[in-house]
């Protein structure tokens, strides 16, 4: 996801955006850093880089985190935890480099203020990520602390949920936000819990993603300035507060619990004038008149979800065959657990992303659907077809 990700801080104006692997970096001043926190919707974490060095074993590691003036970053009473990602040679074990980054930052603020802070590696007031890779170390602030997925609404999860960050980049892949202005709807046949829903409305209604978080970890950094955050959040408050007409959302699913969860979620964000939901099963969705033109996005059920390899299958065909009939000239986005339920849907992608669930590697694939419908009889009866 990281082209994503990239496009999507250049979208907010900031500069020097380069991908690297499994990262983005950015170059700017604390607004922007600021900035992508509240707004970044594909992105897991901000982190703000503070010293990079070489490290070739645990002494190097050692010596490089204490050299950096961590009084200036750390008050006596601010708790912190290390998140140590990588390793090489000497540093084989993650928990390991993290406990000599830890005594590092702990000897050089007691030598400095005579004191050594706590370390709370449930809730830290202040996250140091350490990044290890090639015999070099990367240290960073992260300034969330909760990764960006956990939007502050306090939504229920079903079981198996989509992370918001993953249905953002899903939506943002399928041009949903241009889509959006130009009136088009969007439908998620499986809706699930209504992730995929509620980031739709988010987006299509300028609505900050961290607008609603009440704590971040910047807040409890020395370094930290209220009143260029403050007026960021006014900002926001103000874009979301525009008039703004949505475009019909739409969402369905066979399972009552997950209509159940998706109205509490969905109640629990504000949305509930903006995204309708229903009780259904896939057979029956269909464009509502009116709508020549629209999106489909939806991660369907996998197997471990349904119980049944075949069945989850057959649901694939089905939606295939549901597509082909019924959503002629809609653009279809589907997230695909496996190659074979991919090939079970009968339709050429016009593109393909690789992308991770979770530890689950899938396909996205954009299913642009004909004008015209197939001349084969369906698999099975169309509702509302007459025949």
């Amino acid at each position: 996801m990281e082209p994503v990700v990239a496009k999507e801080l250049r979208r907010m104006g900031l500069n020097r955006v380069t991908e690297e692997r499994s990262a983005v970096r950015f170059l700017g001043s604390l607004s922007d850093g600021y900035r992508a926190c509240l707004w970044s919707r594909s992105a897991s974490r901000i982190l703000m880089r503070l010293d990079r060095f070489e490290c070739t074993d645990a002494d190097a590691l050692y010596d490089g985190v204490r050299q950096i003036d961590w009084h200036t970053h750390l008050g006596p009473n601010t708790t912190f935890a290390v998140d140590f990602v990588g390793g090489s040679k000497t540093i084989r074990h993650s928990q390991f480099g993290a406990r000599k980054a830890k005594d590092a930052i702990a000897d050089q603020m007691r030598d400095a203020l005579g004191s050594r802070p706590d370390v709370n590696l449930r809730n830290p007031d202040l996250p140091v990520h350490i990044h290890l890779s090639h015999a070099v170390a990367t240290v960073s602030l992260d300034l969330c602390g909760a990764p960006l997925h956990l939007r502050g609404h306090g939504r229920s999860a079903g079981i198996a949920p989509l992370r918001e960050t993953l249905a953002a980049s899903m939506l943002l892949l399928a041009d949903w936000p241009r889509a959006a202005q130009k009136g088009r709807p969007l439908l998620d046949p499986m809706c699930g819990s209504g992730t995929l829903l509620i980031e739709a409305a988010g987006m299509a209604a300028d609505h900050a993603p961290g607008l609603s978080r009440s704590k971040w970890a910047f807040q409890s950094w020395l370094q930290h300035n209220p009143t260029v955050w403050t007026e960021l959040l006014e900002e926001a408050e103000t874009r979301a507060q525009a008039e703004t007409t949505l475009p019909p959302i739409r969402g369905r699913d066979l399972d009552g619990k997950a209509i159940g969860l998706a109205t509490e979620n969905i109640q629990k964000t504000g949305w509930s004038r903006h995204i309708q939901i229903e009780q259904g099963s896939l057979k029956k969705a269909r464009p509502r008149l009116g709508e020549s033109t629209g999106v489909l996005v939806t991660n369907p059920p996998y197997g471990d979800r349904l119980g049944e390899d075949d069945e989850v299958l057959r649901l694939h065909q089905d939606l295939g065959d549901r597509l082909r009939r019924s959503f002629l000239g809609w653009d279809a986005w589907i997230l695909c657990g496996r190659k074979e339920w991919l090939h079970a849907l009968s339709l050429k992608p016009s593109a393909k992303h690789i992308v991770f669930n979770g530890p689950l590697e899938c396909r996205y694939v954009h299913l642009p659907i004909s004008l015209t419908p197939p001349k084969d009889k369906p698999r099975w009866r169309d509702p509302g077809s007459g025949s």
